[in-house]
């Protein structure tokens, strides 16, 4: 009993974690919609911007905009870690400024910065929450905001 549902918690969130890692090869080839197919209808997406609705709307303009900044910006998943339905990743995205990010005309130097993000899952694989908190300080002192 009690053991099978351990067993089969820790097979989701290996399967949770391949997904994720599936999606976020769909990024880097720049295939937004295949990386926000992850999400479930209805998700919640905390730690966007202010300007965007928390929902995976709100993620793919978040998104859009980071694209036309940096049109060659690549994900690295540096580490994660999955457990029943919760999985966390650290994250280091890497682009060279080519579009204008944040109101700062191009530079055209590589950006580089961190994020940490936990995503809920729900029984059949789709991400319901997600929460992102992202190295805002670095990327603003390499923008020349700071």
């Amino acid at each position: 009993g009690r053991r099978r549902g351990a067993e089969t918690a820790g097979m989701d969130a290996q399967l949770n974690k391949a997904r994720t890692l599936d999606a976020v090869n769909a990024l880097n080839r720049g295939d937004l919609a295949g990386y926000l197919a992850i999400y479930a209808p209805g998700a919640v997406v905390h730690g966007l911007p202010d300007h965007v609705t928390p929902d995976v709307a709100g993620h793919h303009e978040v998104l859009t905009e980071i694209r036309r900044a940096l049109p060659d910006v690549q994900a690295l998943v540096q580490a994660v870690v999955a457990e029943d339905d919760l999985l966390a990743v650290r994250i280091r995205y890497t682009g060279t400024h080519q579009g204008v990010l944040r109101g700062v005309a191009p530079t055209g130097r590589v950006l580089s910065w961190e994020a940490m993000t936990f995503r809920r899952f729900d029984d059949v694989g789709r991400v319901v929450e997600r929460w992102i908190i992202g190295d805002d300080l670095s990327l603003l002192r390499q923008l020349g905001l700071l």
